[in-house]
């Protein structure tokens, strides 16, 4: 517990050390000055939360075909985590989107549209699984769940090319580009930390429950 806290304490002092030369030391774009930085917030968080789902499919693939516990596991807490990355994206979005267009929320945007869409189909998977009592069936049910709402992730990066995008897109230098990278990567640092974590949760959990039956 202790080393695992130590962890969670270098891994949040990175990100505060990343994101304070983001927000403070970049220079500012071409033509949206300092407003772009949000990206540096908006921008890892989707990209973790496409990582989380497309690991939540991998993971559920392998539970139907092993029928083992840990990629059940593995696969809920991805979807958990990806959930409330892409709703940290969607909400620093809108923040983004009052600022460029005047309002909260477009709707003639695809890809906050299509976004949303795929944020409220993984929350359905949560409130799904959390309906059935039957632990195995719950299992079964979720897998192949999250396996058909991964759909929802091409069809939100194809969604744009088609429909085209009011988002204006930065030029981002070299610098830029590297520092957004790194933020990813500290992103992920803590998605890993949170990952491990709650698989220990819900592994234990499950033991309570099958100690309680």
């Amino acid at each position: 517990m202790k080393k695992s806290f130590i962890s969670l304490v270098g891994i949040l002092a990175i990100n505060i050390v990343i994101h304070f030369y983001d927000l403070f030391y970049l220079p500012p774009e071409k033509t949206l000055g300092h407003l772009y930085k949000i990206i540096y917030v908006h921008v890892p968080p989707a990209w973790i939360s496409y990582l989380a789902f497309t690991i939540s499919l991998i993971s559920s693939i392998l539970y139907i075909f092993k029928h083992k516990a840990v990629y059940d596991r593995i696969s809920y807490a991805s979807v958990i985590l990806g959930v409330v990355d892409i709703g940290l994206s969607i909400l620093l979005g809108s923040i983004f989107s009052k600022k460029a267009w005047g309002v909260y929320w477009e709707w003639r945007e695809p890809r906050i549209t299509s976004t949303f869409i795929l944020f409220m189909v993984y929350l359905g998977y949560i409130a799904l699984r959390q309906s059935i009592t039957d632990i195995e069936r719950s299992k079964k049910i979720s897998a192949v769940y999250s396996i058909m709402a991964f759909v929802t992730i091409p069809i939100s990066y194809i969604s744009v090319r088609i429909f085209g995008s009011l988002h204006p897109l930065p030029l981002l230098s070299p610098e830029m580009k590297l520092a957004l990278y790194l933020t990813f990567l500290t992103n992920l640092l803590l998605y890993l930390w949170c990952l491990k974590n709650l698989y220990s949760y819900l592994s234990y959990k499950e033991k309570l429950l099958e100690v309680g039956e």
